[in-house]
């Protein structure tokens, strides 16, 4: 069988066998070797970030370990000279440890939180702006309250989120930054609440979205909150203070799915997109993105899923899918039709994600030097015990875009949930797994 076309439409159990031997005939041609055991402790998880200096400035589940990031330049560069790209460029972990490692870095997200985390954390700081951000601090700390007058569009349902005093806390502490003059030192405080915003809330991230905290913290008051942000502040002072940050990085406000041109081409990418796991960013930060001013209306939040991966079921994008993809279309939008889902928007979900990863791998040819080395990392997801082989799919998709895959290197093989464990069928674990995909230009 082809596995670039299925000329003879399929039904039932032939379309799971089909995709049964399509995905055989990829694992034999890619040959993905690594981890055979589950385990969350890997080089793609953000654990390490929360001690190393800047990285730890603020904590983003979704994103990379520095050292993760580090050994695959030091695999995959030539010289100091060539230039590190991230398309899903996160809080910036890529640009920063390109960055101490002496690599111009670029780094592209659609989310503004994103951004925001990127710029304040890839910023240079001056000895005026240490001096400044050490004065402010004080200043913040002698303060037994502030103005509490909220004239800001947040959400009623985040407001929700905190118990009263809480809030108050947070609007004192928002307009006594909105009242700071440097721009770095304003956006550095907000940082740092932004940092804190979980922790003082009745409510904590938990898997798509956020879920109300068994045992719920006390009411925050102004000065305990200041004494949270204090602590946080120094933390950052200190880091900034220790910082070896040897090249200016660049961080830039766009979808990979539009055309886009970076200022110079890039030679070494190293990335992670959103799974295909329905996870929706816009709700799993929602307290982050509305307290800081990322979201203003709901029109904000559908423009930022608009842009974004389809990879969850939340939003009806405008945008069309004109490329067919053989194996998605004609065998696993098919098979998932047929299946008992929670939602029925999953089969136009998972046909759209890779429709998009096509899309975003396009842009990024464009954008590459001859030569330049791809890293994916990507996690495979399961839905009625139908295995989605992201890993297998994506290399597969970059080979008929002018791509060599030269690596699928298994980082974990992931526990999905006890539902899902019972119907994942004997022949079909193997690919239920967390990898990097290793890509090459020509």
């Amino acid at each position: 069988m082809s596995i670039s076309s299925i000329n003879t439409p399929l039904k039932g159990n032939q379309i799971k066998i089909k995709l049964r031997e399509t995905y055989e005939s990829l694992e034999k041609l890619f040959s993905p070797h690594g981890y055979e055991v589950s385990t969350y402790h890997t080089p793609v998880n953000f654990e390490e970030a929360l001690t190393r200096p800047i990285h730890r400035w603020y904590a983003y589940k979704e994103g990379f370990s520095p050292s993760f990031v580090r050994d695959f330049i030091a695999e995959y560069s030539t010289s100091k000279s060539n230039i590190v790209f991230d398309p899903y460029g996160g809080v910036g972990t890529t640009v920063l440890e390109a960055n101490i490692n002496g690599y111009e870095a670029y780094s592209l997200d659609v989310s503004p939180l994103g951004n925001f985390a990127s710029k304040v954390k890839n910023r240079e700081y001056a000895e005026n702006d240490i001096r400044q951000l050490e004065q402010t601090v004080a200043t913040f700390q002698e303060l037994a309250s502030y103005n509490d007058i909220d004239d800001y569009n947040i959400s009623p349902t985040v407001k929700r989120y905190f118990a009263k005093e809480t809030y108050s806390a947070i609007i004192q502490t928002k307009n006594f930054i909105k009242d700071i003059a440097n721009e770095k030192v304003h956006d550095i405080f907000l940082l740092s609440l932004l940092a804190i915003l979980e922790k003082v809330s009745t409510h904590r991230k938990n898997g798509n979205g956020v879920k109300r905290k068994i045992h719920e913290p006390n009411p925050t008051s102004f000065p305990a909150l200041k004494e949270l942000m204090v602590k946080k502040l120094r933390l950052i002072v200190d880091d900034i203070q220790q910082s070896q940050r040897k090249n200016q990085n660049n961080i830039i406000e766009g979808s990979c799915l539009d055309s886009y041109k970076l200022p110079k081409k890039a030679d070494v990418v190293i990335t992670s997109p959103p799974y295909a796991n329905c996870f929706d960013y816009s709700k799993v930060y929602l307290i982050e993105l509305w307290m800081g001013d990322f979201f203003c209306t709901r029109e904000d939040q559908q423009s930022f899923r608009e842009r974004s991966l389809k990879s969850h079921v939340h939003y009806r994008w405008k945008r069309k899918d004109n490329e067919s993809i053989p194996i998605v279309d004609d065998l696993i939008t098919p098979l998932l039709e047929d299946c008992d889902l929670w939602s029925n928007s999953i089969p136009s979900m998972i046909s759209g994600y890779f429709h998009d990863l096509k899309m975003c791998l396009k842009e990024l040819s464009n954008n590459l030097n001859h030569g330049a080395t791809v890293g994916f990392v990507v996690g495979n997801s399961t839905y009625s015990g139908v295995v989605i082989s992201t890993d297998l799919l994506l290399a597969h998709i970059a080979l008929s875009l002018g791509y060599e895959c030269s690596d699928i290197k298994i980082y974990r093989m992931v526990v999905p949930s006890s539902q899902q464990t019972k119907l994942i069928e004997k022949d079909d674990w193997k690919y239920v797994r967390e990898s990097m995909v290793v890509l090459k230009w020509k």
